[in-house]
């Protein structure tokens, strides 16, 4: 679909305004987060963006220039396309194995593939409190000691027979990037995908952490002074946290980890899934993300057969997705534990960026569950009634 014409664009604001100022309304009166931004594009361009609720719950107003945690979106938005880079380069293939890079891996996760961490089909375990550990390590020693530790975990399932949602497989990830790459994650993807694209508003926020988790970390002057959504009140940190990685896995690792620690505005996590999108359309050119990678990654593979997993981002559920009742079976998108998300749909030619801070003040807020959806359908019946 082409930029939308203007009477088109006049037709489907004027059906979209109202209902959605009428979620985020009810939203912020149940308390779903202080603070949000929106953005949606119907072809080519924004269609419509806003800003809504504040910073903190008595705090400034949410503008175009606050940044959100996006927590797991740092997966498609930074780690996946640095891996997409380097297959492009030949540097990685994605039938590569977990013993190229750890030659002293166990052998049940030896042939464990690039294919499978993305893919989240890897049988490593969700997820792990590994930072009551790291914290105890010196800083620079961490990163080794985390790749041990994952190393270490039984796998849930045999890799490849089944899908799970795994943090430790883009841990890894991150790792691997580094040692191809030789360079620290946070100034790979700003150098090879956000500067490229003028994006300045997307960016990790290194911390200097090794004081421990209840002094409060020295901050890259680089993004000290910005405007950041609050997160949670963190009771192992004892401080409500602003501009500090929620998770505390990627917080040990001094901010910036494969699977989250990226911080950024609406219209710059629009910019990647927009200059993805034009590469996937034949739009754009891209020597580092040329569009057979991209449309390899963006097609869901046939084992496991039940999984929604493509390379590194999710696909639609037949019922009960978080893109609601309307995004076709050719959508992509992804969700981050502190309340953001994206949904492309290829089909329609819709994206549709959601950026809140649902954890704040706790991360026991699970009444955003409903509210995307809401929003994801709001959309759509806007654009086909």
């Amino acid at each position: 679909m082409k930029e939308c014409s203007v009477s088109f664009k006049t037709r489907f604001l004027s059906k979209l305004e109202t209902r959605l100022d009428e979620a985020f309304r009810d939203a912020l009166a149940a308390r779903v987060f202080s603070g949000a931004a929106l953005l949606v594009s119907v072809g080519e361009g924004v269609t419509f963006a806003g800003n809504y609720g504040h910073l903190s719950w008595g705090g400034g107003p949410v503008t175009d220039a606050t940044r959100f945690d996006l927590a797991s979106l740092t997966k498609p938005l930074a780690t996946v396309p640095l891996v997409m880079a380097c297959v492009s380069r030949g540097t990685l293939a994605l039938d590569d194995t977990l013993e190229r890079f750890y030659p002293e891996v166990p052998e049940d996760k030896r042939k464990i593939t690039i294919r499978q961490l993305l893919a989240h089909c890897s049988g490593l375990a969700p997820y792990r409190q590994y930072f009551f550990e790291l914290v105890k390590i010196e800083p620079e020693k961490r990163k080794a000691a985390l790749a041990s530790m994952i190393m270490s975990e039984p796998l849930d399932f045999a890799p490849g027979s089944a899908a799970a949602y795994s943090d430790l497989g883009y841990m890894l990830l991150g790792f691997i990037l580094e040692k191809i790459l030789g360079s620290n994650l946070d100034e790979l993807a700003r150098e090879m995908v956000f500067s490229p694209l003028g994006i300045g508003e997307l960016h990790f926020c290194p911390l200097d952490t090794g004081g421990g988790p209840e002094i409060p970390p020295a901050r890259d002057p680089r993004f000290e002074a910005l405007e950041y959504a609050a997160a949670e009140l963190c009771p192992w940190r004892k401080r409500v946290l602003s501009g500090e990685v929620s998770d505390e896995n990627a917080w040990s690792l001094g901010g910036v980890a494969g699977h989250a620690g990226l911080f950024g505005t609406v219209r710059s996590v629009f910019a990647v899934v927009d200059h993805l999108r034009s590469i996937y359309q034949g739009r754009a050119e891209e020597p580092l993300m040329p569009r057979d990678v991209v449309r390899f990654f963006w097609t869901r593979g046939e084992t496991p057969a039940d999984s929604t997993w493509a390379l590194g981002f999710d696909t639609p559920r037949l019922a009960e997705s978080s893109s609601g009742r309307y995004f076709s079976r050719r959508s992509v998108g992804h969700l981050g534990f502190t309340g953001t998300s994206f949904w492309l749909d290829l089909e329609r030619d819709v994206a549709v960026v959601v950026l809140t801070n649902r954890v704040h003040p706790s991360r026991e807020n699970e009444t955003h569950r409903a509210f995307r959806p809401r929003v994801h359908d709001i959309v759509m019946e806007a654009l086909i009634q």
